[in-house]
């Protein structure tokens, strides 16, 4: 399925591209990062998370950037751990404009 993408450069100068928004099963993909790192305690009126483990923010933010990148420094190859092998600047810009992209995409259900 094609969609729409954007450019953008990191700090250091480096072009990235991303994709606009996640498809459904995009964001089912990484909302399962976050559902398998946490405890519920499902005996109340309202489920309420009980734990959840803090290695989920690194293995979250490692799906935004194989969900939504296309492609980085020109190439569409080996996109995460090239990101990650750069400077700590680029990769936290990086994770910030894909986090604008996912903010759309969760909403509560009702």
């Amino acid at each position: 399925m094609d969609r729409e993408t954007k450019k953008l450069n990191t700090p250091s100068g480096k072009e990235f591209e991303i994709k606009t928004y996640f498809t459904a099963k995009e964001r089912n993909q990484l909302r399962s990062v976050y559902l398998s790192a946490m405890k519920f305690d499902i005996g109340a009126d309202q489920p309420a998370a009980t734990e959840i483990s803090g290695a989920v923010i690194e293995q979250a933010e490692s799906k935004l950037i194989e969900l939504a990148t296309v492609s980085y420094d020109g190439s569409a190859e080996n996109i995460l751990d090239r990101i990650l092998d750069g400077e700590p600047g680029d990769y936290d810009f990086i994770v910030a404009e894909i986090n604008k992209i996912g903010a759309g995409n969760f909403q509560r259900a009702k």
